[in-house]
């Protein structure tokens, strides 16, 4: 049944100028405290750069959370999971805390959700053939490492002005569409307004028109904060619910929707383990890397790694609402993944990308 919108449509519009000036007024705030980041060689800016995006949008959203949504306990739960996310994120931009720290507090957030709202992953539906993969005792492990691998891809994606922003807003408006098809409002609620948060901190971050470059950055407390969001939208929509509401799409498509920090994140990860190195240390291997050493502008790249974003997400929206397998989806982005994997894995051993030699190389690839 289609959805009947419970709040004014202004109020969107809200949270887009609070979300930016907060973004803009925490800025020397956030210097004063040391959270900067500073330029270095695997980082694409060079200047010392305030981060500000992540505490503003947090704040927005805890604002608007409390003025307009009921305190239910999915929203109770992720508020605080939020909190918790946001205040991790901040602490290792300024500390850089313990890898096992920082994913002890992620379980941590991750029960609050499950125990508290319980929301949980119960199948990944007809994922290889037409029988429902259950998760039966295994549920509440799977549904952490789940939301666990989407945190941290989103994480790990944001390395560029306005890519993380810009992923995020695909993503939830993917999810937006499912959830408004399915009438479902608190979480339709969660991902608006929190698109809206974001858009008013890319005003400030993307290479726009009136920007030669980023006035401050997302932060870790930011991309944990949007990666959390995103994964337990993805959970609450594509599980049925413990007050009887049935999902609304297919777990599959949350993957489409999330198909490129995922996938650049996997590709990472095994690339690293494969040459010995940790997974989650930090280089300049990223999609967007290639983008750059190819020559294209940083506008171009986030255009352009916006616009595949768009179009895996397109795929899998088409996929879900044109009723096609569980299993049909699975393979085809099983398909994609190993094109991509290739495509990678060619650029940086010929050191070459769509048919553009690099103009520089890495001494440590």
């Amino acid at each position: 049944m289609p959805f009947n919108p419970q709040y004014p449509w202004w109020t969107l519009v809200v949270t887009v100028l609070t979300a930016a000036l907060l973004t803009l007024a925490l800025i020397p705030l956030v210097r004063k405290f040391g959270l900067v980041d500073y330029p270095s060689q695997r980082k694409l800016h060079d200047s010392a750069t305030p981060v500000s995006g992540g505490l503003a949008i947090f704040i927005t959203l805890a604002a608007v959370f409390w003025w307009v949504l009921p305190a239910s306990r999915f929203v109770t739960a992720m508020g605080a999971g939020s909190l918790l996310m946001t205040l991790t994120g901040i602490l290792d931009d300024r500390l850089k805390l313990p890898a096992l720290l920082r994913a002890v507090i992620q379980v941590g957030a991750c029960l609050i959700i499950i125990r508290y709202a319980g929301v949980r992953l119960e199948d990944f539906g007809r994922l290889f053939y037409d029988e429902v993969l259950e998760l039966d005792g295994a549920a509440v492990l799977i549904t952490i490492f789940s939301a666990l691998g989407v945190i941290n891809a989103f994480n790990m994606i944001d390395g560029m002005d306005g890519l993380a922003g810009s992923i995020f807003l695909v993503a939830a408006a993917g999810m937006a569409l499912f959830a408004t098809q399915a009438g479902q409002g608190e979480v339709l609620w969660i991902l608006l307004f929190s698109m809206a948060a974001v858009l008013g901190f890319l005003l400030l971050n993307a290479r726009l028109p009136w920007n030669e470059k980023a006035w401050t950055f997302l932060g870790d407390g930011g991309s944990l904060l949007l990666g959390f969001i995103l994964a337990w939208c993805f959970i609450a929509l594509g599980s049925d619910r413990p007050d009887g509401t049935a999902r609304a799409f297919i777990p599959m498509t949350a993957v489409w929707l999330l198909a490129v920090p995922l996938l650049d994140t996997t590709v990472l990860i095994w690339s690293r383990w494969r040459s010995g190195r940790s997974a989650f240390a930090a280089d300049r291997t990223h999609l967007h890397h290639a983008f750059l050493r190819a020559g294209f502008s940083v506008r171009q790249a986030w255009l352009y790694i916006t616009l595949l974003a768009l179009a895996l997400a397109c795929v899998g929206v088409l996929l879900d609402l044109w009723a096609v397998p569980d299993y049909v989806s699975f393979w085809t982005f099983i398909a994609v993944a190993g094109a991509y994997f290739t495509c990678l894995r060619q650029t940086w051993k010929q050191q070459r990308f769509l048919r553009r030699n690099f103009i520089y190389n890495d001494p440590d690839l």
